[in-house]
C-alpha cells in the first residue's frame, strides 16, 4: 500500500512569488491617469535628442542658406601711383594715394543657383527631421506594445495560477480522503512552477520594453504608471499596391531622394557657370586732385585655373547621377519591405483572426465546467490539467498574435526607412 505523503498548500507560496513577480517588475515614470500611446509619442517627438538634434539641424541649414544668398562683400580698396621705378629718376612726378571701394558683381545666375542649392539643403533637413519622427514612432509603438503585450500575458498567466489554487485545495481534499493520487498533487506543482517562471519572463520583457520606452520618452526611470492603450484588432483592408503608392506619396525618403538630385542639378548648372567671369568694379577718390574722382574695372579670368571648374562639374554631375540611382534603389527597397511587413501583418491578422471567433470564450467556458466535473469525480485531474494548459496557452497565444500584428501594422509606416 502507497504511503500517503503530507500535502503542502501552495497557495500561499504561490501568492508571495506572484507579488515577488510583480515587485520585480519596473514601471515607467509615474504619470497621473497613465500613458496613452498617442501621449507616449507625443512626449518622445517633443523630446527625444534625436529629434532635437534634427531641429537644430534644419536652423543650420537656413542659415547656410543665408551664407549662399548673400552677395560678396564690398572692399576697401587703398592705391599707390607716380612711384618711381627702380634705378630711374623720375623728378616732377607727384606720388599720388587713391583710396576706394571695389565690388563684385557675379555673372548672372549664379547667385540665384547658390540660393537654390541652400534652399534644396534645408528641405532636405526638414525631410530628414520628418524621417526620424517616423522611425521614432514607430520605436515607441514597438517598445509600448512590446510592455503592453508582457504585461497582459503575466496578468493572464496570474489568473491562470488563481485557477490553479483552485484545484489544487479540491486535489487536497481528494487526497487526504484517497480520493486523488499523489502523483496529480506534483502536477499540479509542477504546473504552477511553470507558470510561475513565465510570469517571471514577462516580467523581464516588461521591465526591458519599460527601460527602452522611459528611454525613447527621454527622461528617467520612476514610479509605477499604467499603459491605459490595448493591444487593438483591427483587419487590414488596405492592399499591398495601395500601401506601395501611399509610401512613394508620403515617404520622407522618397523627398529626400528627390532633393538630393534637384540640389546636385543645380549644382551642375553652378558648376558650368563657374567658367564665366565675374564683373569688378569700383570707386576712387585721389589725393592729388581732390575735386576729382575715379572708377576701375576689371574681369575675373577664370579660364586661367580650369581645374576648379572642371573639378565641380565632376563632382556635381557624380552626385547628381549617385542621386539617381539612389532613387532607384530606394523604389525597389522599400516595395520590398512594405511587402514583408504586409506579408507579416497578414499572417499575425489570420493568427488573430484565429482566437477572436469565440474560441477563447468556449475554452474558458469548457474549463469551468471540467472544473465542476473534477469536484464531483465526473473528469480526471490530469485531463483537467490538461485542458488548462491549453487554454493558458491559447491566452497568450491569442495575445500574442495580436502582439506581432500591431508590430506590423507599426512596421508598414516605416518599412524601409531605415536603410536609408
Amino acid at each position: 500500500m502507497p504511503v500517503r505523503r503530507p500535502f503542502v498548500p501552495l497557495a500561499a507560496a504561490v501568492a508571495a512569488a506572484a507579488l515577488a513577480a510583480l515587485a520585480f517588475a519596473p514601471r515607467l515614470s509615474a504619470q497621473e491617469g497613465g500613458l496613452s500611446l498617442e501621449q507616449a509619442v507625443e512626449t518622445a517627438l517633443a523630446r527625444h535628442p534625436d529629434i532635437l538634434a534634427a531641429k537644430a539641424r534644419v536652423e543650420a541649414a537656413r542659415g547656410r542658406t543665408l551664407q549662399l544668398r548673400a552677395r560678396p562683400e564690398p572692399q576697401l580698396a587703398a592705391g599707390l601711383e607716380g612711384l618711381p621705378l627702380p634705378g630711374l629718376r623720375n623728378e616732377g612726378d607727384e606720388i599720388e594715394v587713391s583710396l576706394g571701394i571695389e565690388g563684385t558683381f557675379e555673372y548672372p545666375g549664379k547667385r540665384t543657383l547658390r540660393t537654390d542649392i541652400g534652399r534644396r539643403g534645408e528641405e532636405l533637413a526638414e525631410a530628414e527631421l520628418d524621417r526620424l519622427r517616423l522611425g521614432l514612432a514607430v520605436r515607441v509603438k514597438r517598445a509600448y506594445w512590446t510592455a503592453v503585450f508582457a504585461r497582459g500575458a503575466a496578468a493572464a498567466l496570474e489568473r491562470s495560477s488563481a485557477r490553479l489554487d483552485a484545484l489544487a485545495e479540491d486535489l487536497e481534499a481528494q487526497y487526504r480522503s484517497g480520493a486523488a493520487a499523489y502523483a496529480d498533487v506534483l502536477r499540479v506543482r509542477a504546473e504552477k512552477a511553470r507558470l510561475r517562471n513565465q510570469i517571471l519572463e514577462q516580467a523581464r520583457e516588461e521591465r526591458a520594453a519599460g527601460l527602452a520606452l522611459e528611454e525613447l520618452l527621454g527622461r528617467d526611470a520612476g514610479g509605477p504608471v499604467s499603459l491605459t492603450t490595448p493591444l487593438p484588432f483591427v483587419p487590414l483592408e488596405t492592399g499591398l499596391d495601395a500601401l506601395v503608392e501611399r509610401a512613394r506619396d508620403a515617404r520622407p525618403s522618397f523627398r529626400i531622394v528627390a532633393l538630393r538630385v534637384a540640389q546636385a542639378d543645380a549644382a551642375v548648372k553652378l558648376a558650368g557657370l563657374a567658367r564665366r567671369p565675374d564683373f569688378l568694379a569700383g570707386f576712387l577718390l585721389p589725393s592729388v586732385r581732390p575735386n576729382a574722382w575715379g572708377v576701375a574695372f576689371g574681369l575675373t579670368l577664370p579660364f586661367l585655373s580650369p581645374g576648379r571648374a572642371k573639378g565641380l562639374a565632376l563632382e556635381a554631375a557624380s552626385e547628381a547621377e549617385a542621386g539617381r540611382r539612389e532613387a532607384e534603389a530606394l523604389d525597389r527597397r522599400i516595395r520590398t519591405a512594405v511587402a514583408g511587413a504586409y506579408a507579416a501583418a497578414k499572417s499575425a491578422e489570420a493568427q488573430a483572426l484565429t482566437y477572436e471567433k469565440s474560441l477563447l470564450r468556449e475554452l474558458e467556458e469548457e474549463l469551468g465546467i471540467e472544473l465542476e466535473y473534477f469536484r464531483y469525480g465526473k473528469t480526471t485531474a490530469f485531463a483537467l490539467l490538461d485542458l488548462h494548459r491549453t487554454f493558458v496557452l491559447a491566452q497568450v497565444e491569442h495575445l500574442r498574435a495580436l502582439y506581432l500584428y500591431n508590430l506590423a501594422l507599426a512596421d508598414l509606416e516605416a518599412a524601409g526607412e531605415e536603410t536609408l
